[in-house]
């Protein structure tokens, strides 16, 4: 798969799957958690937190010295196929979150775990659902309000988690008005302090409410398209009234659905005349979303939908088949024009060869005599 991917897809980033890394090592991570109490909250927020790659790096190098994993294999092996699964190698790659091939949940897992009970009653199973779906903010900032509004409930959850761990952190200025410094800070003598010392390194941002502009040199939301903490805590320091809407990928809002084609970073590539690629694909899918939802009200609309697509479908057929006639005559026509021009050529050339040999035969007489 590794050397197929790059010549049939030269465009894809090929990495691990995490989870099945994880996984093949499983059996044996279970021995070292087992027997080192600490080691699976540190092995975990190893390969969850550090942002960059040379702190990822330090952070692997003081757990393998502290636990005396040097020479263990599988740390070995992990460690050589690092840049393959660990997400710090690769920020710079929109991936949506996707560390893993499976993404897929239950609905009916999600609401019997978090919402609901099978003894309910009706209108508490109504109240409930209407829960999901209406999340409450647990601040009263304008920029929390507009995340719960614009995005789904799951991403919200996530976002409202991360304002949450963002207060872990502390934000200092710098010389220039829009850039700061954020770095890790927690109460004197807390375990953390001496144990994830790897994470003290201070992340620039860049933010600019008057402009919408916010950066983080950890580079997570061009690589998830979802603010970091260190940006969630300048968001806490500054209490924007707005969330900035073009940090806000359509693919994480509740009105995903509405526009199925966007690229992977939601910007607008529609054409004002509609003549792009991803544009015409997005009015036939707008079309095609509501000739099926009208089909569906009735039999009779049903049957003549059918019909005429079953119709269509055969039209479009025909005129790709007669467009593949066409070009396979004038294919066949350019390669005959090619191989008269290579008979030509190879004509000249033997001309060219005999008239130069005959001047080697005149020279050579004339030498003689």
């Amino acid at each position: 798969m590794a050397k197929a991917i790059p010549q049939s897809f030269p465009n894809t980033v090929h990495k691990l799957c995490r989870w099945h890394i994880m996984k093949k090592y499983r059996e044996y991570l279970a021995l070292l958690y087992k027997k080192y109490k600490s080691f699976k909250e540190e092995f975990t927020a190893i390969l969850n937190w550090p942002l960059m790659p040379t702190e990822f790096e330090d952070a692997w190098a003081e757990l393998v010295h502290n636990y005396n994993l040097e020479n263990d294999q599988m740390m070995m092996q992990l460690w050589s196929d690092r840049k393959m699964w660990i997400s710090a190698y690769y920020k710079n790659i929109f991936c949506a979150r996707m560390t893993s091939t499976q993404r897929s949940e239950s609905m009916n897992h999600v609401l019997k775990k978090g919402f609901v009970k099978g003894t309910q009653n009706l209108h508490k199973f109504a109240r409930r659902v209407n829960a999901c779906t209406n999340p409450v903010t647990k601040t009263t900032y304008g920029y929390e309000e507009d995340m719960s509004i614009k995005y789904t409930r799951a991403v919200y959850t996530e976002m409202r988690n991360r304002m949450r761990t963002a207060t872990l952190f502390r934000a200092k200025r710098t010389a220039e008005p829009t850039k700061y410094l954020v770095y890790y800070h927690n109460k004197p003598g807390h375990d953390d302090e001496e144990r994830f010392s790897w994470s003290k390194h201070e992340f620039q941002v860049v933010a600019d409410p008057e402009n919408e502009i916010y950066e983080c040199e950890c580079k997570l939301w061009t690589h998830t398209g979802q603010f970091c903490l260190h940006i969630m805590n300048i968001l806490d320091y500054l209490k924007p009234y707005k969330f900035p809407n073009k940090y806000i990928l359509k693919r994480y809002t509740k009105t995903a659905k509405s526009q199925p084609t966007f690229d992977t970073r939601d910007y607008n590539t529609t054409a004002s005349d509609g003549s792009s690629r991803l544009s015409k694909q997005d009015i036939l899918l707008q079309l095609n979303l509501m000739v099926n939802k009208k089909a569906m009200r009735c039999d009779q609309q049903y049957d003549r939908a059918y019909y005429v697509l079953k119709r269509l479908v055969e039209e479009l057929d025909a005129i790709h088949s007669a467009n593949q006639a066409d070009a396979d005559e004038r294919m066949a026509e350019e390669d005959a024009e090619i191989e008269d021009d290579l008979h030509y050529y190879a004509a000249e050339m033997l001309n060219a060869a005999a008239e130069a040999n005959q001047c080697k035969q005149g020279d050579g007489q004339s030498m003689e005599q």
